[in-house]
């Protein structure tokens, strides 16, 4: 018997769907999910602030750059009116906007001017990254953007001192490789991973596209690209399979690359070979108790700390991931933004065993991981709602956190002398 057409796997995915979203709407009011604390913080001295509040909102991405003190972030005010994976498609105005806030200087937010971007230009951001070889003073920017045409990524340079970004190219591949764009992990000036989160995207298959979140199918992957030649770029699928897959880092030392897979609530861990750029056909996993968005490294810590890394160079500490754990909420925020509030969870994933203190843990004992996850930061939504990246730099005491559908900037700080083991 030969397998099912598209046409076919196309009208069960959506009975499936319209199953789902009748039982969803009959269930709702009766489930009622762990309850997090109010706001509860795993540094004794640490300290919270929603910083910018009146000013900007909607962040999605955020990324350190330790070296100069900037947070590097995107913002869309209009994203409740132009969201191509979860809400509305009615806007797609107003433009999003990159900004720089001066954690470690100065305490300054001000816009990332846009030189030399091609005419016509829209901006509508989600994941970003940056990268600068050791010992140079360039600066690149990487960021996903899903205009009116479609996923691409914006590559540009920054010049904090002028806080400009001027553009350098635009990649795409007409939706084969790069079909739903969601979060960048850059290697080297003309190379970068990026993640695909849906095979069936929402301006398409609108009803389909749902349903390949709620039932995890495993449609999303993961795309190397490198345009070092000038003819053209080279686009290759690095890892396939991967049920929502969302944020992705490669670690410092470039031996592992991790990717959230959000609607199964797991990171992959695959190892990497840095000639090649090619990932391991096998994968470890750590399980969570959250629907894990995006994931960073504290750079701050030292490649040759032997306890931030093995003489293999894989992670024993460091990686930060950010979400919710109730994807309800953030459904229900992403409609209406103000109607209700979806919870907000940091941890740091590690490897081996240990304790979390938080009353709503990381991740839960699994013999099968190897892998856990200890609670940085954890709020009911009443404080800071919908996170979804969270970076940190230790060795200042910091860890700036975004919320998707959150008004202004989390801004934790803590005594940068306390152990936090």
């Amino acid at each position: 018997m030969g397998g099912l057409s598209f046409v076919q796997a196309s009208a069960i995915i959506a009975t499936i769907s319209a199953v789902l979203a009748y039982l969803h709407k009959l269930l709702s009011p009766w489930v009622e999910l762990p309850r997090l604390p109010e706001q509860w913080l795993a540094f004794r001295s640490g300290l919270a602030w929603t910083l910018f509040k009146d000013r900007v909102g909607f962040f999605e991405g955020v990324a350190l750059d330790r070296k100069f003190g900037f947070a590097i972030m995107t913002s869309d005010p209009g994203r409740v009116f132009w969201n191509t994976l979860w809400g509305q498609t009615r806007n797609p105005h107003p433009e999003g906007r990159l900004l720089l806030y001066h954690y470690a200087g100065s305490g300054t937010l001000q816009d990332l001017e846009l030189d030399d971007f091609p005419s016509g230009f829209t901006l509508r951001p989600l994941g970003l990254n940056f990268f600068r070889a050791d010992g140079s003073t360039l600066t690149r920017l990487f960021v996903v953007n899903h205009g009116i045409d479609g996923g691409t990524v914006e590559v540009m340079d920054i010049d904090y001192e002028n806080a400009r970004a001027t553009y350098v190219t635009t990649i795409s591949d007409g939706g084969h490789t790069i079909r739903s764009p969601n979060s960048v992990a850059p290697v080297s000036y003309t190379s970068f991973y990026v993640t695909n989160d849906h095979y069936l995207i929402r301006r398409k298959h609108p009803v389909l596209s749902l349903t390949e979140s709620v039932l995890g199918l495993p449609l999303g992957w993961v795309s190397f690209v490198d345009f070092t030649s000038k003819t053209e770029p080279i686009f290759t699928i690095a890892a396939g399979g991967i049920p929502y897959a969302n944020g992705i880092i490669v670690t410092p030392t470039g031996k592992e690359v991790l990717v959230a897979s959000s609607s199964t609530d797991f990171v992959r861990i695959y190892e990497r070979e840095t000639e090649t750029n090619t990932l391991s056909g096998d994968y470890k996993k750590v399980y969570l108790t959250f629907h894990p968005h995006s994931l960073s490294f504290d750079e701050s810590l030292e490649v040759d700390d032997p306890t931030v890394f093995d003489r293999h160079g894989k992670f024993l500490r460091g990686v930060i991931a950010a979400g919710s754990p109730d994807s309800g909420r953030l459904f229900c925020m992403a409609r209406g933004p103000h109607g209700c509030v979806a919870p907000s969870v940091v941890a740091e994933i590690r490897r081996g065993y240990g304790p979390d203190l938080s009353p709503f843990p990381g991740s839960l004992f699994n013999l099968q991981s190897k892998y856990y996850a200890r609670t940085l930061y954890a709020d009911d939504g009443t404080n800071y709602p919908s996170s979804t990246t969270g970076d940190m730099d230790s060795k200042r005491g910091r860890l700036i956190v975004s919320g998707l559908y959150a008004d202004g900037l989390l801004d934790i700080t803590w005594d940068p002398k306390e152990k936090f083991s």
